[in-house]
C-alpha cells in the first residue's frame, strides 16, 4: 500500500519543476542601488509644480448630488489631485478671480462673517 502511495504521482507531470532558468531583465547591487544618479537629479527641463499651500482646518461635510460627488472624483482623478477639497479650492480660486470689485468685496465680507460665527 504504501508502495502504491508513492507511485501514485508518477503519471502527472509535476508543475512545480521549470524546463528553463528564468534570468531578470535588469540586475541590481548594494553600491549601485544606494547611489544617485547625478543627470537624473538635476535636469533643468523639468519644470518644478509650485508647492501647494496647506493649512491645517477642521473638516465639514457638505451634502451635494450624487452625480455631483461622482463629477468631482473624477476630476480629482483625472487631474491627479491628492483631495476633493484640493480641487474645491482651485475652482473657487478661478470663480472668485472672474468676480467684479465688488462682489469680491461682498464675499470677502460674507467670508468673514462665516469666521466669526464658527469660533463661537
Amino acid at each position: 500500500m504504501a508502495d502504491n502511495l508513492l507511485n501514485k504521482n508518477k503519471g502527472k507531470r509535476n508543475l512545480l519543476e521549470r524546463k528553463e532558468e528564468v534570468k531578470p531583465k535588469q540586475s541590481f547591487n548594494r553600491s549601485t542601488l544606494y547611489t544617485v544618479n547625478e543627470s537624473q537629479q538635476d535636469n533643468p527641463d523639468q519644470k518644478k509644480e509650485a508647492p501647494r499651500k496647506k493649512e491645517k482646518s477642521t473638516t465639514t461635510t457638505i451634502r451635494c448630488a450624487t452625480n455631483t460627488s461622482h463629477r468631482l472624483n473624477a476630476l480629482v482623478t483625472s487631474f491627479n489631485l491628492d483631495s476633493v477639497n484640493e480641487l474645491l479650492e482651485i475652482l473657487l480660486d478661478n470663480y472668485e478671480a472672474s468676480l467684479t470689485p465688488d462682489e469680491r468685496r461682498e464675499i470677502k465680507t460674507l467670508l468673514e462673517v462665516y469666521q466669526r460665527k464658527s469660533k463661537r
